[in-house]
């Protein structure tokens, strides 16, 4: 009874719904229209492309988060003592390059070859408002004395050159691993630096034997401007670009680039990787609604009905998204194939 009752009840209320949709069809037409305007044009209007990656990727109250607020607390860069940054995180902007010797070699025969790579970085020249800068524009300062910070691997290529140059043999030169002794008497930690690393057999304070890659990182200064933001954003992409040229000047090494965009960039390539599979999932849905409404009998058949209700549901999710980001709601690629799994569970329980 109560079943019957609600179906009556249902059947009633959609009837009455119905008629009265028919009877107000201008409205019904115009109204949605207009809203799905209003709300595309600010859909079009508030989307900006998320940069942070951990926003795009991680909840708000993940452990991840969480750890990184943490080691950014307890471990900042520490500009007074030429520390470098913490290495469980790297902050801000930065462009960092990693040289590959070739199987067998030693990176550290090559100290000169990684020098002049080292210096056509410092040289490099990117255009802002009719001015040029350079990493020494926008490097991060040292407390003490206003220079760059950089990392102390530099200072270990330049002993190792000096050696070469005044006909010193490079053992004389002695680099420990992980951590070694500078010139001017500090002690440093070069594991994250120095890659491939094989010590010298039986050696007590770890002396390197060979070593086959070098990471070198240029951290920028990051002081919430816009400007700073954007200069800092185009001596990245430079930097990425010099590497790659400097490449084919220099054979006998590898040469790769990252920058603080590089692994955002690469999440949002994945938009464009899943675009052809979005595409072909929208043909099939199309395709299945307009055989689920056609029958053998063309007056009952009723094929635009089916194409009529998935471009309603485009439009309402056109609708929902302006909603969405008038709240300020944030929004990413991967949440755009939810329409479709829901356009199918829908098709497939009719």
């Amino acid at each position: 009874m109560l079943r019957q009752g609600s179906h009556r009840a249902l059947q009633s209320f959609c009837y009455k719904l119905g008629l009265f949709v028919s009877r107000h069809p201008v409205f019904f037409l115009t109204v949605p229209a207009v809203l799905t305007i209003i709300f595309g044009f600010s859909l079009l209007s508030r989307f900006q492309s998320e940069r942070d990656l951990e926003t795009l990727v991680a909840p708000s109250h993940s452990l991840a988060k969480i750890e990184r607020s943490l080691a950014t607390s307890l471990f900042p860069l520490e500009q007074s003592k030429s520390q470098l940054y913490s290495d469980l995180h790297t902050p801000g902007r930065y462009g960092r390059g990693i040289l590959l010797s070739k199987p067998g070699g030693n990176i550290l025969h090559q100290a000169d070859v990684i020098l002049q790579i080292h210096r056509a970085v410092l040289e490099m020249k990117v255009n802002y408002k009719g001015y040029n800068y350079t990493f020494s524009h926008l490097c991060v300062l040292r407390n003490q004395d206003k220079k760059c910070v950089l990392d102390d691997i530099i200072s270990v290529l330049e002993d190792l050159r000096q050696a070469a140059l005044s006909n010193k043999t490079t053992a004389r030169v002695q680099v420990s691993y992980p951590n070694t002794k500078l010139k001017d008497g500090r002690s440093s930690f070069i594991g994250h630096q120095l890659g491939g690393v094989m010590e010298v057999p039986n050696s007590k304070d770890q002396r390197v034997k060979s070593a086959r890659a070098i990471q070198i990182t240029y951290y920028l200064q990051t002081y919430g401007s816009l400007a700073q933001d954007v200069i800092g954003e185009r001596w990245e992409s430079e930097f990425c670009k010099l590497m790659h040229k400097l490449q084919l000047d220099y054979q006998d090494l590898q040469l790769y680039s990252l920058a603080s965009f590089s692994l955002g960039k690469d999440f949002h390539k994945t938009s464009i990787l899943a675009r052809g599979k979005i595409l072909v999932s929208l043909m099939l849905i199309l395709l299945t609604a307009t055989l689920s409404s056609s029958m053998k009998d063309c007056l009952r058949g009723k094929p635009f009905l089916g194409l009529l209700g998935v471009l309603t549901i485009c439009i309402s999710s056109v609708t929902a998204a302006g909603i969405f980001f008038i709240t300020d709601g944030k929004y990413n690629s991967t949440l755009l194939g939810i329409p479709f799994f829901a356009m199918g569970n829908y098709l497939s329980s009719k």
